[in-house]
């Protein structure tokens, strides 16, 4: 059963999901559009489906949740990891619209219009999940019934094709498009960080935050002139969303020219996939993505297993190898590369996210580690 408020009624209608001719879906559709298109994505969190929704790096995609009930705690003015969602859309099996939370402010649904977002419910997101593992990753279309009708599959299916992949698409640009950055001075009395927001998660600035650091922010348009002129005790690479190899293109002699300066360097996500490739290593597609709270990652240094939240859907290939770097983490689920740390300079980075939001917490030391790689090539 779909659980709504009765007043929320008039915003639904009856539509269809089309992943192709083969494989169409009927649900419930609440969207003020009449349809939608994006790449479609799985994600196997059973909680934060509000930090997920509103992570830029989920920007042009459509979110399946395997989790079958979603919205049961409603939304808050503290769960945000962005200003906004940035996913195109979210499917569920079922939204619960009554908040069952005590920090709850608003309920999912009423949230879902105030942003403008659209979901797709009513359906069973473990075959749709099936299809997706199976198949790959693709752009499909959400729509309501009479579009569907009116329409049909053959220009339906047009459209579809016509819409351009994430690779084609300047997801990053749009969202830089939307960015508000405000350069701050340095501190003395502080670590300071070139951040560089590609698409970043409010969580991870407030782990830097709360280790005394100083973030000054800049975006995808960065002089390597302008960042090291603050002269910065570290530079950070964020996450964000789009294909690794179009945003190295776009940045890559500004980016050289930071690396040059051997200041000690952190990446998570995109960011490890930018500096992976900066040293000559290759990024690649993945089949299914990596997108949950509970993946296992082997730290090959010590040995140790950590549960970690992960969102991608490219990966840095574990072929040809760069011999400047060196693997440190990989994932026990398909030995793809988690991580990597330079051979010649204080330089790291991991694929998945330490800073969780959601997901456990078991990687947060690294933030540390890169405290102290910054404290230790200042002294």
């Amino acid at each position: 059963m779909t659980v709504l408020d009765n007043q929320n009624n008039q915003n639904y209608q009856n539509g269809f999901l089309i992943y192709n001719k083969e494989f169409i879906f009927k649900g419930k559709f609440l969207s003020s559009e009449q349809f939608k298109i994006a790449e479609i994505c799985f994600n196997t969190s059973m909680t934060g489906y509000q930090e997920i929704l509103t992570d830029p790096s989920y920007k042009s995609q459509f979110i399946n949740f395997t989790f079958p009930l979603i919205g049961i705690v409603g939304c808050n003015n503290e769960d945000y990891e962005s200003w906004k969602i940035h996913a195109s859309g979210l499917i569920c099996s079922e939204i619960f619209s009554s908040s069952s939370n005590w920090r709850s402010n608003i309920n999912f649904t009423n949230w879902l219009l105030d942003q403008k977002s659209c979901a797709f419910f009513d359906l069973d997101t473990r075959s749709l999940t099936k299809i997706i593992r199976d198949y790959g990753p693709k752009n499909i279309m959400l729509c309501s019934e009479s579009y569907f009708n009116e329409k049909g599959i053959d220009l339906i299916i047009d459209q579809i094709d016509q819409y351009p992949t994430l690779e084609e698409n300047d997801v990053i640009a749009d969202y830089t498009n939307e960015l508000e950055v405000t350069v701050k001075d340095t501190k003395k009395e502080s670590l300071n960080i070139a951040f560089l927001d590609f698409g970043a998660k409010d969580n991870i600035k407030k782990n830097l935050s709360n280790r005394n650091c100083n973030l000054l922010e800049f975006d995808m348009n960065f002089k390597a002139e302008s960042i090291l002129s603050k002269k910065p005790d570290g530079i950070f690479l964020s996450n964000g969303p789009g294909d690794p190899q179009k945003v190295f293109n776009n940045i890559k002699p500004e980016l050289k020219k930071i690396l040059e300066s051997k200041i000690p360097t952190f990446g998570i996500c995109l960011g490890h996939q930018i500096l992976s490739l900066a040293f000559n290593a290759k990024t690649k597609r993945m089949d299914k993505g990596h997108r949950g709270g509970n993946h296992p990652v082997k730290n090959l240094e010590t040995g140790q297993v950590e549960i970690t939240s992960q969102n991608h859907g490219f990966v840095v290939s574990n072929d040809d190898f760069p011999n400047d770097l060196e693997i440190s983490h990989i994932s026990l689920f398909d030995n793809t590369v988690d991580g990597m740390r330079s051979k010649s300079q204080p330089l790291f980075s991991v694929q998945y996210h330490p800073e969780s939001s959601p997901g456990p917490h078991d990687s947060r030391y690294l933030f540390d580690k890169f405290i102290e790689l910054m404290k230790s090539n200042a002294s």
